[in-house]
């Protein structure tokens, strides 16, 4: 049987090429990922189509559909759509998921949260794959969750499709133009950046940990599904056994 330790459900987006990949590349033995896709018009990655996608009930219907799976947990796994309407916005989303469900929900904002609490993080150097637009949303976002953003820079990309092209050698060159001294932390934000091959030999080169989107989303799944092993090669977030779990108030977290 495939998932006999744990299933995760996500909920991601059609054009997403990366996050199942990711996600199933990070799975210790026994645990399976399951995805239920939605759309995202015009695959745009602006504020203007985040809101149009999750203004219908494509989330709850996905919802559904992952209950035939038997998951444990159901992640929206999307960071831009899950910070779009600001503070709060993901708390919202858990709340229709969990009632379409009857099953725990968490999105790709409230994991990377949980994420940068679990490693310290009090100052971010952000690097996305974003049109400006987008990264003036996420700035704003963290700074009103509690973190100082000493710098945020994107790749002024407009669609999942062009998104889904990047390299991890492209987020190597990115973090590198926009990690700065004082910055304490690194997140790579986009559930559609290839990167996760990266993050250790990042770790590594910048002295500081690497917060990715799928990588915290993973991270956080596991651990709300009962699983604490340490899986190497994906920085140090997941790479020792640990017993801490994300917050599951039905407030926002917040550092």
């Amino acid at each position: 049987m495939y998932g006999e330790r744990g299933r995760i459900g996500l909920i991601t987006l059609a054009s997403d090429t990366s996050v199942l990949p990711e996600y199933q590349r990070m799975m210790p033995d026994g645990v399976a990922v399951y995805p239920a896709p939605i759309v995202l018009p015009r695959g745009e990655v602006t504020p203007d189509a985040l809101a149009e996608m999750l203004a219908s009930d494509a989330l709850e219907r996905a919802a559904a559909l992952l209950t035939w799976a038997e998951v444990g947990v159901i992640l929206f796994a999307c960071t831009s759509g899950s910070l779009v309407h600001g503070v709060g916005w993901d708390r919202q989303l858990i709340d229709r998921i969990e009632a379409a469900a009857n099953l725990p929900a968490m999105t790709t904002t409230t994991a990377v949260l949980a994420a940068l609490r679990a490693v310290g993080a009090t100052s971010l150097a952000v690097a996305t794959p974003y049109l400006d637009e987008v990264n003036e949303i996420e700035r704003r976002f963290f700074a009103e969750s509690g973190y100082r953003v000493a710098a945020i820079a994107g790749l002024q990309l407009a669609t999942d499709r062009e998104i889904g092209r990047l390299s991890p050698a492209d987020a190597e060159r990115l973090v590198a133009t926009v990690d700065c001294p004082d910055a304490d932390a690194i997140f790579v934000s986009c559930t559609n950046f290839h990167v996760v091959e990266a993050i250790a030999t990042m770790e590594a080169r910048h002295r500081k940990p690497i917060v990715t989107s799928n990588q915290a989303g993973a991270w956080a799944a596991l651990r709300q599904i009962g699983i604490i092993d340490a899986i190497p090669g994906f920085g140090r977030l997941l790479s020792s056994a640990s017993s801490t779990s994300p917050s599951t108030e039905k407030e926002t977290i917040h550092v």
